[in-house]
């Protein structure tokens, strides 16, 4: 793990509607996160964890405040720059692996690839690295509805590192799993962060999910709090 901020929010301020209607979500919040750290984030139901996470990622613009992200700020960046720079930066992880059923897990996996300029061949060579790397390559060819869920969530992975970035931002990752399977899901998280260096996010209402973290962060009516660093 680096002692230099990856990600960096500054006085974010989030905010639903407008006037009698506006509903705050918090409220000049700051973070930061290490590069390389495994960040769990935890709260309540409404406290905007998942909103913050998407800010994060450049899904939803903030109220006020900023993001820096491996040191580019992203707040006011256009869609079409912030799609350009979430292909090389981020891989998102959700609960739900919204994976394309028409497509086996091969093509899947190299859905985020096609918005690079690579040869058919680097595109293969990648898919099967990043399928080697979660365990799933004896499945490349199997579609969504042929996998178990703790399968789907590896060619979620495998999708989400598939292009290198160094951020990973996870939403409830294994909130669709049983027990054992998110062991063996978070146990790939652990080793991203430990053996790659990546920095991964993850949102998760599971204390037993969050102890795989480096550290635990706690968001509640607006304020974030650390209960926890092993690093």
């Amino acid at each position: 793990m680096s002692d230099a901020p990856f990600i960096e929010v500054c006085a974010a301020r989030k905010v639903y509607g407008k006037g009698a209607r506006a509903i705050p979500v918090f409220d000049r919040l700051d973070l930061t996160v290490p590069g390389g750290a495994f960040m769990a984030l935890m709260g309540p139901s409404g406290s905007g964890k998942s909103t913050l996470l998407h800010a994060i990622g450049g899904l939803e613009q903030l109220t006020a405040g900023s993001i820096s992200v491996a040191g580019r700020q992203i707040v006011g960046k256009s869609e079409a720059q912030l799609a350009r720079w979430r292909a090389g930066t981020i891989g998102f992880i959700f609960q739900f692996y919204n994976l394309m059923p028409m497509l086996n897990a091969a093509a899947n996996i190299e859905l985020p690839l096609l918005l690079l300029s690579l040869s058919g061949n680097e595109r293969r060579r990648r898919v099967e690295a990043a399928a080697d790397l979660v365990g799933i390559s004896h499945r490349l060819r199997h579609r969504p509805r042929a996998l178990s869920g703790g399968e789907q969530q590896r060619v979620a992975i495998a999708r989400a590192i598939v292009s290198d970035p160094p951020l990973l931002l996870c939403d409830e990752p294994t909130g669709d799993l049983d027990r054992a399977t998110s062991t063996e899901v978070l146990e790939i998280l652990r080793a991203l962060s430990r053996d790659l260096g990546k920095t991964i996010l993850m949102v998760t209402h599971d204390p037993s999910a969050a102890d795989y973290a480096d550290q635990i962060l706690t968001l509640d009516k607006g304020r974030l709090d650390a209960s926890r660093n092993t690093a």
